[in-house]
């Protein structure tokens, strides 16, 4: 696939007018800020006879990049002759948080957070601009029989099991999304509750079949985890019948496991006494919040039974902020 120098309006792709039977990257305008425009690296793979549609996206927080590396490496490897379908990937869907190799958009642009201000404002801030805009764009190219895939991983602060997850919202499509979940090729399947403002969360909740990864991160690019990450974009490309894969994708009969997180009760530093993976129960110390004379502020317990999914493994912590995240029994 060649290096991409056509820049087109967000507002204006239609992956469906492009040519059959090519690929076809580009840069979409999203933003116009005082620095010039924002744009986002777009690759459209359109397969020579029609089909569905599997749409990924990563880095909306800049600095998780096993999703980024994934969507390229499949998009370079696809054969649109073989497709009966299309995929669209976008590896980074916040510039301005990746140039500042970070979660969030720097201070000077609105410091805030693209995964909690979906869907967004059309006259807002720049975040809020770009949610408005990547929110836009996937409800008028993903329809009710295709997928949306939002890529994520642990955070420098909080490291993640490897986890194929699904918004918990009642209805049928919950159920599909489910089902595709399980042909991913994780076998951590992650029940997510429900919330507002994440991409993914304000896709599922308007019907689209969505599913969000996690993965250790640590504003790293584990190459294990880039693997697989690959080839849960095959198997789903494989599982939408875009793609046949040479062996069938193995479905993961696992229970679809719901979780709780475990917040700071305090201000200070984090001296954990538990790992990644451990099984819980409700009372158990997760650990103990100390002063910087290491004196005891407050201790750290499971709220639940279950599995510790994400632990806090930056010591520093502020009162409200993650320190686990347990997958209940």
């Amino acid at each position: 696939m060649s290096t991409a120098s056509t820049v087109i309006s967000i507002d204006e792709l239609d992956p469906a007018s492009l040519p059959a039977d090519a690929e076809h990257c580009c840069w979409q305008s999203a933003l116009v800020l005082l620095s010039g425009s924002l744009v986002l690296p777009t690759f459209v793979v359109n397969g020579a006879a029609p089909g569905r549609t599997l749409f990924a996206v990563a880095g909306v927080h800049g600095d998780e990049y096993e999703g980024m590396a994934a969507i390229r490496r499949v998009a370079e490897r696809l054969e649109p002759a073989t497709m009966q379908g299309r995929f669209i990937g976008i590896p980074v869907a916040n510039p301005m948080a990746y140039e500042a190799r970070a979660r969030i958009a720097p201070l000077h642009l609105d410091g805030l957070n693209l995964a909690r201000v979906f869907p967004g404002d059309p006259f807002g801030s720049p975040s809020r601009m770009l949610a408005d805009r990547l929110l836009r764009l996937v409800l008028r190219t993903v329809g009710p029989d295709d997928l949306f895939l939002d890529f994520h991983s642990g955070s420098a602060d909080v490291t993640f099991a490897m986890l194929i997850g699904f918004r918990d919202i009642p209805g049928e499509q919950t159920r599909r999304t489910e089902e595709a979940a399980r042909h991913f090729g994780i076998d951590r399947v992650w029940r997510i509750p429900d919330s507002h403002g994440p991409f993914n969360a304000e896709t599922a909740r308007r019907g689209i079949v969505t599913l969000e990864t996690e993965t250790t991160g640590r504003a790293g690019c584990d190459p294990a985890d880039v693997a697989v990450y690959e080839g849960g974009l095959w198997n789903l490309l494989d599982y939408l019948g875009i793609c046949q894969q040479k062996e069938p994708t193995q479905r993961c009969d696992a229970a679809a496991r719901p979780s709780v997180d475990v917040l700071s009760p305090a201000t200070g530093f984090f001296e954990s006494a538990r790992r990644l993976h451990d099984d819980v129960r409700a009372g158990e110390s997760l650990g103990t919040i100390v002063d910087l004379f290491g004196e005891a502020i407050a201790d750290v317990t499971a709220s639940i039974d279950g599995t510790l999914w994400a632990l806090r493994t930056m010591p520093p912590a502020r009162a409200g902020e993650l320190i686990g995240t347990i997958a209940i029994r």
